[in-house]
């Protein structure tokens, strides 16, 4: 038996984007990495069962916070008056990017939160078991603790269906942009 989550979107899988964070045994690894290349541009051997599993978690906290780092900033362009989808096109120009941002700010900047590549319902079952494995290490995580109220008025607002993306209409509300504030 093998440890072999995937990360990447939906959107991702169906361009071959996915990385899987295999663990267990190296020589079955091995043996399927044709497998795994065949849906995915990356394989990695974490070592023993379970680090892959993880390692998705690591990777799944950082998708929360930028994310909402993603969300954040392209309120406060449209708050300032930039216009949101040149925004999307400079940062990703530039050092502020991240991959979340490239996937998601888009779609922040068009306010269509759909289709979903992650549905916020679905996403809130994997930002209970990031909080649970970090409880579960004793160890503090200030930042991913900054997402979960944002992403709980998200899901109360009606945006469960809708992608993950949809914290920035959350963000939006609480700072007063309208859509009509935020184009150019």
């Amino acid at each position: 038996m093998l440890d072999c989550p995937l990360s990447g979107t939906g959107a991702q899988a169906e361009h071959k984007d996915l990385v899987t964070y295999a663990s267990g045994d190296a020589q079955a690894i091995g043996a399927l990495t044709p497998l795994f290349l065949g849906f995915g541009r990356a394989v990695h051997d974490l070592g023993a069962f379970g680090n892959g599993t993880r390692m998705k978690f690591v990777a799944n906290l950082l998708v929360a916070i930028h994310n909402l780092a993603a969300a954040e900033a392209m309120v406060l362009a449209e708050k300032a008056g930039l216009d949101p989808h040149q925004v999307v096109e400079l940062v990703k120009s530039g050092a502020g990017t991240s991959r979340v941002f490239e996937l998601r700010a888009g779609m922040m900047a068009a306010r269509d939160y759909v289709p979903p590549t992650m549905r916020n319902s679905t996403w809130s079952k994997d930002l209970d078991v990031i909080g649970a494995f970090a409880a579960s290490l004793n160890c503090p995580l200030p930042l991913f603790s900054a997402v979960l109220p944002l992403h709980a008025a998200t899901l109360a607002q009606g945006h469960g269906g809708d992608d993950t993306a949809a914290i920035h209409a959350t963000l939006s509300r609480m700072a007063g942009v309208s859509r009509s504030e935020g184009e150019q």
